[in-house]
């Protein structure tokens, strides 16, 4: 169920992402959405982390020209989702809240990473843009696959 999970929301970020523009208001995260809602569906930490470490290193191969960038992220954001999730309940408000934080670390770290090589000019007010945009279709994609994990879950009998 998590592989599928991942697999699904991988495939669907780049057939959105091929059809919607850069520009547009709609910014596609559902990987790391994908993250978040799985990470209740463990019940090894390191099987979670190496869930992150391999939808990463994918990510990199397929989505990016980088190698073991998004990787390494996507691990420290599993870690950073793994201790959100220990302050918070698996509830959907916390959910949304984790998704919301989630994002804006994502973004936060990627823009400072490629502020630091160079490859980027910063501009706060795009980062900031850059946020927003991601949390408008991210936060109604996460309602989805909540309200499917959760359905699936009363039938195999996941904890959530």
């Amino acid at each position: 169920m998590k592989a599928l999970i991942i697999l699904i929301s991988f495939i669907l970020e780049g057939v959105f992402s091929n059809y919607v523009q850069t520009s547009s208001y709609f910014i596609p995260l559902f990987t790391l959405t994908a993250l978040v809602i799985i990470y209740p569906l463990f019940t090894e930490i390191k099987d979670y982390y190496k869930y992150a470490f391999l939808t990463g290193l994918a990510y990199d191969l397929i989505y990016t020209d980088t190698i073991v960038f998004h990787a390494i992220i996507f691990c420290f954001m599993a870690y950073i989702i793994s201790r959100f999730n220990l302050v918070l309940t698996d509830n959907f408000i916390n959910i949304l809240i984790i998704v919301g934080l989630s994002i804006a670390i994502y973004r936060i770290i990627t823009y400072l990473i490629l502020i630091l090589v160079s490859r980027l000019s910063f501009s706060f007010i795009n980062l900031i843009f850059s946020i927003l945009k991601s949390l408008i279709l991210n936060l109604i994609y996460s309602l989805i696959l909540f309200l499917i994990v959760k359905k699936s879950q009363k039938k195999y009998k996941y904890k959530f």
